[in-house]
């Protein structure tokens, strides 16, 4: 079988269970992704293309199957410990760069950055790690730390650290405990992109995410999701330098909540939710 009839094969089959628009789309990237272009289809890659299509029938997230994710004009690998990167948290990571790129150049900024050292940056429940990898990659004058509760999690964020080149610390660690060490300085800039689906609202959502994503990395048990987004915010009066921004990805559903939240804690000079592409309040960006 040559390399068409086995992504003509692929497509049939998925075909029979999802739209064909769809179909074609993942036969493409199944096999652009698993079979190198110079590869010769033997039996052996026949089985694992027969292996790996059986799992889309069942509804696997195609970047599980392959272990690849684009994220930013990067690739990243990815498995069941972590969430897969979505285009909302690269608005996210847009939004900090450019925020970055304001510090550097003090071009219509008002703090004054001259004389320190780099700016510090902590992600708070990194995942894969593309929100730490994708800002050390695309602006290297910063030091970051990424933490995470998952220690999976964190092995699947170092091999993409590693794999991109960029220097990152990781640490394994529950922003829930109450046992936090304060950091030695504070940091310049918070991100997040936080557990922030309410239980409640499962089964509204896809089962593919519900089935195949770590509901460690989704969910929270309080009724609007808000938990994370609340620690975070005590924790600002150790953890985050006078002169600091937050930023973090929002539930659509509940972003005024979120806004209330930072507000009620009283050291911002600005706080406010940015749409992503589609006019969607998934972003808060709180300034001291």
């Amino acid at each position: 079988m040559d390399r068409k009839s086995l992504q003509l094969s692929v497509l049939t089959r998925l075909s029979l269970r999802i739209d064909m628009d769809e179909a074609a789309r993942l036969a493409r990237y199944l096999i652009e992704d698993l079979i190198p272009l110079d590869a010769t289809i033997t039996e052996l890659i026949e089985e694992k293309i027969d292996k790996a299509t059986e799992r889309l029938v069942e509804g696997e997230p195609l970047q599980y199957v392959t272990h690849r994710s684009d994220f930013y004009g990067y690739q990243y690998y990815v498995n069941k410990a972590v969430l897969i990167p979505r285009p909302e948290t690269e608005e996210l990571v847009y939004q900090v760069i450019q925020y970055l790129k304001k510090i550097s150049n003090r071009v219509n900024f008002d703090r004054n950055w001259d004389g320190r050292p780099n700016p510090s940056i902590i992600d708070i429940g990194t995942g894969s790690g593309c929100i730490p990898v994708t800002i050390k990659s695309e602006y290297n004058d910063c030091n970051i730390t990424a933490v995470d509760v998952s220690n999976e999690a964190l092995k699947v964020a170092i091999q993409n650290a590693n794999h991109h080149g960029t220097e990152i610390t990781f640490v394994n660690q529950n922003i829930l405990s109450q046992n936090l060490l304060k950091p030695s300085t504070p940091y310049d800039i918070i991100i997040s992109n936080p557990p922030y689906i309410p239980t409640s609202e499962i089964s509204v959502m896809g089962n593919s995410t519900v089935k195949h994503e770590p509901k460690l990395a989704l969910f929270t048990e309080d009724e609007f999701g808000l938990t994370f987004y609340q620690r975070i915010a005590d924790l600002c009066d150790e953890w985050l330098a006078d002169d600091g921004a937050i930023f973090l990805e929002l539930n659509e559903y509940h972003a005024v909540k979120v806004k209330e939240i930072y507000l009620q804690q009283g050291s911002f000079s600005s706080v406010e939710i940015l749409e992503d592409m589609q006019g969607k309040p998934r972003m808060l960006l709180a300034i001291r």
